[in-house]
Order: C-alpha cells, then structure tokens, then sequence
C-alpha cells in the first residue's frame, strides 16, 4: 500500500505561464533596478540575467548532472555586475519581483484540492517535489492554498539540483525517512518527473495535462492518467 504521495507543483498541481523573454517584464525590471541606483537597458538586464543563469549552469555541472540554477543569487550578480552589492533579502525581493511580472497566470488545476483532502482523510502523507525556485515558490504555494496538505517539500534550487537528478529524490526521500516501496511520485512531466522516479527506484503516475510535453524518450509508468483529470489520483491510488 501506498502511504507516501509525492506531488510535482508545477504542471500537476498548478497550471502556470510565464514567459521569461517578455519585453514589457524586461521594461519594468529595469526600471524597478533604477531606483537602487542600477542602470540597464531592458536587453542588457536580459542578457546580464541569462548569461548568469548559464554560468551557474555550467559551474554546477561540477557537482550535478542536472544543476540547478538559484535566481536570488542571479539578482546578486545582476548588482555586482554594476559595481553594487546586494544582500540576499533585496535579492530575494528582486527576484519575487521579476516573477511577478513575467507571470501571466498562475492557478490550480480541478480537483486538486478535493483530491488532497481524500487522501489526506485517508491517512495518506503527502510531499511536494518540484523543479522550482523557494523564493517564489513558497509563497505561490501557501496563496493556492496548498501549503497544510504537504508534510515535506523540498524545493530544485536549495539543493542546487533538479529532477530527474536522483540526488533531488533522495534529498526528499531520506530528509523525511520514507519507504521506496511504500512510495510513488505524482507528476506531469516524463522527462523530470518519470525519468526521475525510475532513477530513484519508486513508482509513478503520469498526469497527462496542458503541460506535458510528448513522451519521446518512451518510458513507461506504472499508472497513467491520460486526460488530465486530477481527481482520478485517488482511484488509482488511494486503495494500492
């Protein structure tokens, strides 16, 4: 029986788009920075702000093979590029305030919370494992709502490594001692989600929704909810 329900956030829980590469999000960032003294045209702040994302990416390598990138600390090198320092608070803030603007929706799928509340009812303990930067993560959760369902989350960008890297599956698995076989992941996403929960040696449920990308790498599920309806977890689930 399954008593451990791991929940990716983003694509399975929560239906989002943003878009990074929006000019107008660019604008704005760049006048939010001219009133702490930095000044960057809209696509030199861009260029500043993916050219560090990719430097931590390679850097990470070192350590990960699937690193993660932490946008507070992006925010930091954006001052320090401009001959500024920042302090991880204002950095924090900053990049709260970036996602913010480069959002343009973000809410919950049906069902979700309906279904959360079955299998918490029915005893069941839930985590969170997501692919996500804690800085804004932790408040899109807690506005959503979600935040009393879930025993343990653990977020990419603390552990400077993302799904479907085994070390971010263990860091959750052994930080809240929980059983593979008494274990299965809950996620949208083949290449992070099921790619992951093979690696790490538990079950999974492939939750087909506007998000998923198409199955190219072929790998199969144990379970498979292919229409999208979340409130179908517990049918499959609950009861196994």
């Amino acid at each position: 029986m399954y008593k451990n329900f791991v929940f990716d956030l983003y694509g399975t829980l929560v239906d989002i788009q943003t878009n990074e590469h929006e000019s107008s999000a660019w604008e704005k960032m760049s006048e939010t920075l001219s009133f702490y003294g930095l000044y960057y045209t809209p696509q030199e702040l861009s260029e500043t702000y993916f050219s560090s994302c990719e430097f931590q990416m390679r850097q990470g390598r070192d350590l990960h093979k699937n690193p993660e990138v932490d946008v507070v600390e992006v925010f930091r090198h954006i001052f320090e590029n401009k001959g500024k320092k920042a302090g991880k608070s204002l950095a924090t803030h900053l990049a709260q305030q970036f996602r913010a603007f480069s959002t343009d929706y973000i809410r919950l799928y049906g069902g979700v919370l309906e279904t959360l509340n079955k299998l918490k009812k029915a005893g069941k303990r839930l985590y969170l494992l997501s692919n996500a930067q804690s800085c804004f993560a932790k408040t899109e959760v807690a506005k959503l709502g979600l935040r009393k369902y879930f025993k343990g989350i653990v977020y990419s960008s603390d552990y400077k490594c993302a799904k479907p890297d085994v070390t971010l599956f263990n860091a959750l698995l052994d930080k809240y001692k929980l059983d593979r076989k008494e274990t299965v992941m809950i996620g949208n996403d083949v290449a992070t989600d099921v790619e992951g929960a093979r690696n790490a040696k538990i079950d999974c449920l492939w939750l087909k929704t506007n998000l998923t990308k198409e199955n190219s790498a072929k790998i199969a599920p144990k379970y498979v909810i292919s229409d999208g309806n979340f409130t179908e977890v517990t049918k499959l689930l609950a009861k196994k």
